[in-house]
């Protein structure tokens, strides 16, 4: 995958824990539960089907009880390496009505953890420009600072 800065947007940093915990907080709904929204929303996870063509459904609950919900598909899961999952279907390959994105989720062996960096692509400018406008660096990075602080946490436990 090569990165296209006009379609996609990018999170990235090393997390001070093996790859195998952050693989864990990924793929156990308990944990990633945990970090997926920034606080204070709430997510639940309806459907973590953590292999290709699995559903990928979760509902976001903000502070003032606004309701998200979220169905996507699993495209490709390759054990304690890579996500990719999309908004552009459901489980079981149904597609979605108004897709928006695909996110392939990479996680790298680094002298001080796991790197891990996450890429939004878009079919279009316009998509990709109202994605970085709906706050994508302060949500997905808030997020991803939320997974490193749960996988250090268990990394310790």
């Amino acid at each position: 995958m090569s990165f296209n800065s006009e379609l996609d947007l990018k999170v990235s940093r090393i997390i001070k824990a093996p790859r195998d915990i952050v693989w864990q907080a990924w793929a156990n709904p308990e944990h990633f539960v945990k970090w997926w929204a920034p606080a204070p929303v709430v997510t639940t996870s309806q459907a973590h089907e953590l292999f290709p063509g699995g559903a990928f459904n979760t509902t976001m609950v903000l502070e003032d009880g606004t309701t998200f919900a979220g169905k996507g598909c699993f495209l490709d899961v390759e054990q304690q390496a890579r996500i990719v999952f999309t908004d552009a279907l459901q489980g079981g390959w149904r597609p979605n009505s108004e897709p928006f994105f695909t996110a392939v989720i990479t996680l790298e062996d680094h002298p001080e953890g796991t790197r891990y960096t996450a890429v939004a692509m878009h079919v279009s400018a316009e998509a990709c420009e109202r994605h970085a406008a709906m706050g994508f660096a302060d949500g997905w990075g808030t997020a991803l600072s939320q997974l490193a602080a749960l996988a250090e946490q268990l990394a310790t436990a």
